[in-house]
């Protein structure tokens, strides 16, 4: 039978196989025979899920309760803990999901992920502030939690911080969190919100990111930007934005404010081996369109590294133009330039037009490509 085939395979390859499964399944495989029962209490990687509890209208209780007894009766390692929620936040004690982080940091954690509803205006439970301490943790991924005040960050292993619908308390706590990851090589932040009270003025003006060295790919959507950009003293103090020395790619999209070329122009001077740059214009229509300044230095990463630009949601503006142009006029190793315009009838008349423009605009490198979506 099949069944006798996988029971007579190492224990390493069980191990990976229940490593895939939720942990109620992989409990599930008690029943198969004697040899999976010390396997599955033995998988050094839990995955809960609450829809199985919900699908079979189960009191939530038992799915708290099955979370403590697997992890509080386990003396193995926990390189994983991941836990994924479809009910309401409110469902979910924070003083229990704190309980459960710190068991698995006390096993060795090293991968990090909880997921909630993404969803705003809701009950959030609080982070555990011992996380930020997790001298294992090499992967931390957050969707719909708050993360409150913390008295200090050390993650030295962690190389993957990824934020989803996450709300800090004061922006300094999200800057403290990154002066403290010293090898951190890949961010991803959407939607990411500060409680904002005057924070800014808390803020110490000798912040050391020296620390974000490691950093090869940053995208950064949907995020508080203007709050971000104030918090960072990006609009005062240009000269501040840390150098990522090692970032080849970035994603950023300008969500919801007017846009702010110096601050752009500033983020690429200080990546100075950026090689794939994205910029996505979510700018509102409410603001009208700033002046074009050219930069008395052109970047390091546009005169010699940049080869794939994009931007997305290409409104014609006189100032994207702009942009456009001085990036191909300064990229000696610049392979395509992508502009994707929003769709709309209005837009689809001076496409033409605007590819012309383009067109005709001089190019660094000769074997850049213009292409339009």
């Amino acid at each position: 039978m099949a069944n006798d085939r996988i029971s007579t395979l190492p224990d390493e390859a069980l191990y990976h196989i229940l490593s895939f499964l939720p942990t109620q399944m992989a409990a599930a495989t008690s029943i198969l025979s004697k040899r999976w029962t010390p396997l599955w209490l033995s998988v050094p990687s839990l995955f809960f899920d609450d829809q199985s509890y919900l699908r079979n209208h189960k009191p939530y209780l038992y799915f708290t309760k099955f979370i403590y007894a697997t992890i509080l009766d386990r003396d193995v390692p926990i390189r994983m803990f991941r836990l994924q929620c479809e009910a309401s936040s409110s469902d979910l004690s924070g003083s229990d999901l704190k309980i459960w982080i710190k068991a698995a940091i006390q096993r060795g954690l090293e991968n990090l992920y909880i997921l909630l509803p993404p969803i705003p205006n809701v009950f959030r439970p609080n982070l555990s502030s011992c996380i930020f301490c997790c001298k294992t943790l090499v992967v931390l991924k957050l969707v719909g939690l708050n993360v409150d005040e913390f008295s200090s960050v050390d993650l030295p292993s962690l190389k993957t911080l990824h934020f989803h619908n996450v709300v800090f308390q004061e922006p300094h706590y999200f800057l403290d969190l990154l002066a403290g990851c010293p090898i951190l090589e890949y961010m991803h932040l959407t939607h990411v919100y500060y409680i904002y009270a005057d924070a800014v003025d808390y803020i110490p003006s000798d912040r050391n990111f020296g620390s974000l060295s490691k950093l090869v790919r940053a995208e950064i959507h949907s995020i508080d930007f203007d709050t971000f950009v104030e918090s960072l003293g990006i609009d005062k103090y240009l000269e501040d934005i840390p150098i990522f020395p090692s970032l080849t790619h970035l994603e950023l999209m300008w969500w919801g404010c007017k846009m702010n070329w110096p601050l752009v122009l500033s983020m690429l001077k200080q990546c100075p081996m950026l090689q794939n740059f994205v910029l996505n214009m979510e700018t509102s229509t409410d603001f009208d369109d700033v002046v074009w300044i050219s930069p008395p230095v052109v970047p390091e990463c546009l005169s010699s590294q940049l080869r794939k630009c994009s931007m997305t949601n290409y409104e014609g503006t006189k100032s994207e133009l702009n942009f456009a142009e001085y990036v191909m006029q300064n990229s000696r190793a610049l392979q395509t330039m992508t502009i994707s315009t929003r769709c709309s009838s209005e837009l689809m008349v001076d496409k033409l037009e605007l590819f012309e423009k383009l067109s005709s605009c001089p190019r660094s490198s000769r074997i850049c490509e213009l292409s339009f979506t």
